[in-house]
């Protein structure tokens, strides 16, 4: 195994950004989570840790991922007058059933020279993989899946040794036409093919090979009108597989690979699906050093096999029905080799094909691409503590974020490839503390509210005192006059008094010693009735001054009085208002709250432990 390099990969999945909603379920589907990058409204794809398996494809529902293969520079080079092959994979039973052998017609009809059968190039690689085995005697990973070969030379580059010695039968199948077929050597070679990934291995091996997937074609016979069945049945241009054909099935190795070996089976782990493979791989290595790894390991990455790659289109058809479409085709090659001569002849005829050291494969150490750091658990708890985790009850590994678990979400957030916005329960947890903090603020208005309530009353009783002091006011100002007419009255008498007690004296005095008597009352009158007089001005000066006094204040209280009136209509106001805010904010708590209890249950429904409901509400 040579030492790592780091090794710039063609990129095999672009993303429409235009059409990218940011759902993650991208990252959900994919087995290598870390090559998808947020770029705040969009994903993108870092293809230098992308193993182009392409299941984000079908995962995404937005139409934003779409496959990049080789067909405009496939197109170009034919313009350009340059000479090609075709090969084809088996999986072509399963994407155009009754039609796969006018496709190489129409292949030909376009100025292909020659159609060769990868199932042919797969006998080649069942015998490939049982020399290596005779020879390595240790575990051997198939590797006909180029999705796993990137995985293990960039995720699990101890495996690398493990890998099978031998080419892909598509390399096999081009390197045979290379070899056996001379006028072809210098042929570019067009791939019909169910995968992406493939472009990946023939940068490894090889120039001048066109990768163009089944719906790349598919979709150009459609857009241009072209019906196959206009088109003549054509054969391969090489001998025809036996049971090889069933290489594009899960297990299709395996039971190629008994007709020569019956016991292979016994020391055989057929395994397939992202959901299984990878994990399986990931503990490979360590089953191997225990010694309990099986022989052989016939693995690929899709579930169904090649028969339902991302370059197909048959993901409107069931397992069975696919199965059924390939068997179909099987059963027909069984026909050509079903007797013992029919036999001899075919493992003659691989014999034939098959060169010693010619379909040898090495592999590259691509482990630098893999930059990703793993935080320790302090920088962990502190990325978490940016997303409002703060205690092991706060990890509700919801898989919302599409990682599957917080800490691979923690581990994406510290090497900059996602945000804590992207969590759910970052979101649903400022939410939460925005209905707090919505909730105590309703709570504080609802106390100032409650002292302009009181303030309202106490205005209330002031203005009824007022109207009271401004009554009392007024009836004291009457009573004041009614002083005044009094005191003119008593001034009227004392003047006439006055004067009668003038002349009573005057009389007294006439009468001599007789009116003496009668003259000491009628001066005493005179001093009553004078200092009556004098009493009553002062009366009347007072009353003035007390009336003034009066109506001075029942000014200011009028005036006092229309303020406190205007002061308590603009207090009604406000408490109108804050009547109408009270209600809208009430509204947005509870629909705030509605939505923040919702988001809390459907993050502790998806959890893998139980989390107690937290108080909410004030």
């Amino acid at each position: 195994m040579k030492n790592a390099t780091t090794t710039s990969l063609r990129k095999i999945i672009f993303v429409d950004e235009k059409n990218c909603v940011n759902c993650h379920a991208c990252i959900t589907a994919c087995p290598v989570k870390f090559c998808n990058v947020d770029k705040g409204n969009h994903m993108s794809v870092n293809p230098d840790l992308c193993i182009g398996c392409g299941k984000c494809i079908e995962a995404c529902k937005h139409d934003a991922r779409k496959p990049l293969d080789d067909l405009d520079p496939f197109i170009k080079s034919l313009d350009e007058g340059n000479p090609f092959i075709a090969i084809v994979a088996p999986a072509i039973a399963a994407s155009f059933p009754e039609t796969y052998k006018s496709f190489n017609g129409w292949l030909k009809h376009i100025g292909i020279e020659a159609v060769f059968d990868v199932s042919f190039g797969a006998e080649l690689t069942v015998k490939s993989y049982i020399e290596a085995l005779k020879k390595e005697q240790k575990t051997i990973i198939a590797q006909p899946c180029p999705a796993i070969v990137s995985y293990i030379e960039i995720y699990r580059p101890e495996l690398i040794p493990h890998l099978a010695p031998a080419d892909s039968p598509m390399l096999h199948t081009i390197k045979m036409v290379k070899e056996f077929y001379p006028k072809y050597k210098k042929h570019h070679v067009l791939v019909v093919s169910p995968c992406l990934a493939k472009i990946r291995e023939f940068e490894d091996t090889g120039k001048n090979i066109f990768n163009v997937t089944f719906k790349t074609f598919s979709n150009i016979f459609k857009e241009h009108g072209i019906v196959l069945e206009q088109f003549p049945d054509t054969d391969f241009d090489n001998p025809p597989a036996e049971r090889a054909v069933l290489f594009s099935s899960p297990g299709g190795l395996l039971k190629t690979a008994e007709r020569e070996v019956p016991e292979i089976a016994d020391k055989t782990r057929k395994i397939e699906g992202q959901n299984l493979v990878y994990p399986y791989l990931d503990s490979l290595y360590k089953n191997i050093k225990n010694g309990i790894a099986p022989l052989l390991i016939d693995c690929l990455n899709c579930e169904q096999g090649c028969n339902s790659g991302p370059g197909t289109i048959t993901n409107h058809l069931n397992l069975e029905e696919v199965e059924h479409l390939i068997e179909t085709r099987k059963k027909e090659t069984l026909k050509k080799y079903n007797s013992a001569k029919g036999q001899k002849t075919l493992k003659k005829t691989i014999d034939d094909y098959w060169k010693e050291g010619l379909y040898a494969r090495t592999y590259k150490n691509k482990s630098s691409n893999n930059h990703i750091i793993i935080p320790v658990e302090k920088e962990k708890w502190e990325v978490f503590n940016t997303m409002n985790k703060f205690s092991d009850e706060d990890i509700y590994n919801c898989s919302a974020c599409g990682y599957g678990n917080c800490d691979d979400m923690a581990t994406a957030i510290f090497n900059g490839l996602n945000s804590k916005e992207n969590c759910h329960y970052y979101k649903s947890s400022v939410i939460i503390n925005l209905s707090r903090s919505v909730s105590n603020t309703i709570i504080e208005l609802h106390k100032k509210f409650s002292s302009i309530n009181q303030m309202l009353d106490i205005f209330k009783d002031l203005r009824t005192e007022f109207s009271e002091l401004e009554t009392t006011i007024a009836q004291q100002t009457k009573l004041i006059e009614k002083f005044e007419k009094i005191a003119n009255t008593i001034h009227k008498v004392s003047d006439r008094t006055n004067m009668l007690a003038i002349n009573a004296s005057i009389e007294a005095t006439r009468a001599g010693k007789a009116g003496l008597g009668f003259n000491v009352v009628a001066n005493e009158v005179l001093k009553l009735a004078e200092n009556t007089t004098k009493e009553t001005v002062k009366i009347k000066d007072n009353t003035n001054e007390i009336k003034q006094y009066f109506t001075y204040t029942e000014k200011k209280l009028n005036q006092s009085t229309t303020k406190f009136t205007q002061a308590s209509k603009l207090y009604l106001k406000v408490s109108g208002a804050i009547d109408e805010m009270n209600d809208a904010i009430q509204e947005l708590n509870k629909k705030t709250m509605d939505f923040a209890n919702n988001e809390s249950q459907t993050l502790k429904k998806n959890s893998f432990k139980d989390v107690d409901e937290k108080e909410i509400l004030v």
